[in-house]
């Protein structure tokens, strides 16, 4: 049995209670009964008094001691009195057990059987204490004891209904819930007699809660399910994703990612690590820009989108990474921010062709006119000042028209490169097409560009071997410049005026040793075509 059962508490409690009643009760009992017991052997001596008190008062008005002596035996006889003694004035007769000091006696008048008003003597009875308390603990002991054993059937029964109809079914109840499953269809069934009691009412509220519970179960069932195989499918989405997915904390802390990130680490030769400052911005060559760009979008509500240069250690080649960074706020209200990195190399190396091909001469690879027209708007934005050189080339369609559209070519690519080699870093050549080109020359004044027109002119007019027909040719150039903002802030009037004073010197830069460079005349003699 389970010491800590609720039957063995509950028998223990009972027949506690029972001792402790039937204890108490036997000792009330017990003095009640000894009270009782003595109450009725003094009502036996009286009686036993009223019996021979005639013969007591005719020995004593006799004086007769023989017969008084018969009244004392005859009382001595009975078991609750110790000794008697008859006193009256002509004798006095004690019993042989009479004691002086008795402190429980009863006396008794003799009277005249005549006159019963008068007193011949006394009839002194002494009790027997010893027999009396005997007698009265029998008596009371075995009422005591009736009550102990009442006291233990009544705790027995006690206990036996506890258990039957309510230790029982609890215990049944108890063990029925405890091997029951939640979320089962299985359910508690009502004790016999309680379908009514709190036990039936309790049995009920369980079966509720387990309906409650087994609803709950199935719902979180269903949904664990779908977010399995939602888990399932993101989980494979998220590690066959081409693109490398970060999730990490705002300082920088990774929790989370894929491995085509592991593979971009590899191919930068970056080591895997928790933590690459914040938005991954030690991988990337301008950190403050990534670092802004995105806190910038962030203070907007915006998800955060750019395109920024890794940090790679192999020359002439580059990876720019579109850079997608939103921030995810958890219900707890963590923060965390998920990366999702795109290689846009490709699309950049196309733009930069296209940007290339806007810009640049596909032949003599130079930049052509577009962005020279570009270059020629930043100087005039910033107002910084210029010169603007138009060229064209003498004995150009020769070329053409003798050895062909290959000979034109070549002859175009060696001005190029003559051009390329003497212009200064800060200026630029270009084709402006056809058999024209430009040089745009910031920070150089007159006298600087003087000379370096008479070296362009020096190494063009020297005659060119064609590598495709073996043959020399020779050809001149003409240029007019016009110098900003002196001459003109406006770009097509710039442009306007070095054409004009190239035109103007072109018949003089034909003639051998003739001049090949004019500067813009004032314009005010010219006609104002570009306002």
């Amino acid at each position: 049995m389970n010491k800590s059962g609720l039957l063995l508490r509950l028998a223990i409690s009972i027949s506690f209670a029972a001792v402790f009643v039937g204890f108490i009760s036997s000792q009330v009992f017990f003095k009640l009964a000894y009270q009782k017991n003595l109450d009725e052997t003094q009502a036996s001596i009286e009686q036993l008094y009223e019996v021979v008190s005639p013969t007591a008062n005719i020995a004593a008005y006799l004086g007769d001691q023989e017969l008084a002596k018969e009244v004392i035996n005859g009382l001595d006889n009975h078991q609750a009195i110790l000794a008697a003694a008859f006193i009256s004035e002509q004798f006095s007769i004690r019993s042989d057990t009479y004691q002086s000091t008795q402190n429980k006696q009863t006396e008794f008048v003799v009277s005249s059987p005549f006159m019963p008003s008068e007193q011949l003597g006394t009839v002194i009875v002494q009790h027997n204490l010893a027999y009396i308390e005997k007698d009265s603990q029998i008596a009371a002991r075995f009422l005591s004891n009736s009550l102990l054993v009442q006291a233990f059937v009544v705790t027995a029964i006690a206990i036996f209904i506890a258990f039957y109809f309510i230790t029982k079914p609890i215990l049944i109840i108890a063990k029925s819930l405890h091997s029951l499953n939640p979320g089962t269809a299985r359910r508690l069934k009502k004790p016999t007699f309680h379908d009514k009691s709190e036990l039936g009412n309790l049995v009920e509220d369980i079966n509720l809660l387990l309906d409650k519970a087994e609803d709950q179960i199935s719902q979180e069932r269903l949904l664990r399910s779908e977010i399995e195989v939602l888990e399932k499918r993101f989980r494979l989405l998220f590690e066959n994703s081409v693109a490398p997915i970060i999730l990490m904390e705002p300082r920088g802390n990774i929790l989370l990612t894929n491995d085509a990130f592991k593979t971009l680490l590899e191919r930068i030769e970056q080591p895997i690590k928790k933590n690459y400052g914040a938005i991954l911005s030690e991988l990337f060559e301008t950190p403050e820009l990534l670092t802004r760009s995105v806190n910038s979008a962030f203070l907007n509500d915006e998800i955060a989108i750019g395109e920024h240069r890794l940090k790679f250690k192999e020359e002439n080649k580059t990876i720019w990474l579109q850079v997608v960074v939103s921030s995810i706020v958890t219900d707890d209200l963590k923060s965390y921010y998920q990366i999702t990195l795109n290689d846009v190399s490709k699309k950049r190396d196309e733009l930069d062709k296209l940007s290339r091909r806007a810009d640049y001469d596909a032949l003599t690879n130079m930049t052509n006119r577009h962005a020279a027209e570009k270059q020629i708007d930043q100087l005039v934005k910033s107002k910084s000042p210029f010169i603007f050189v138009l060229m064209d080339l003498n004995g150009f369609k020769q070329v053409n028209d003798i050895y062909g559209h290959d000979a034109g070519d070549e002859v175009l690519i060696f001005v190029a490169n003559q051009l390329k080699q003497l212009t200064p870093k800060n200026g630029l050549a270009c084709r402006w097409g056809g058999d024209e080109f430009v040089l745009i020359l910031p920070g150089v004044d007159h006298h600087q560009f003087e000379t370096l027109a008479e070296q362009i002119t020096t190494r063009i007019v020297k005659p060119y071997t064609l590598v495709s027909r073996q043959a020399n040719v020779q050809v001149s150039l003409c240029m007019g410049a016009a110098l900003y903002p002196y001459d003109s802030n406006h770009k097509s009037e710039l442009i306007h005026l070095a054409d004009k004073a190239m035109y103007a010197i072109k018949p003089e830069s034909k003639t051998p040793g003739g001049r090949s460079l004019a500067f813009a005349a004032p314009i005010d003699s010219l006609e104002r075509k570009y306002e």
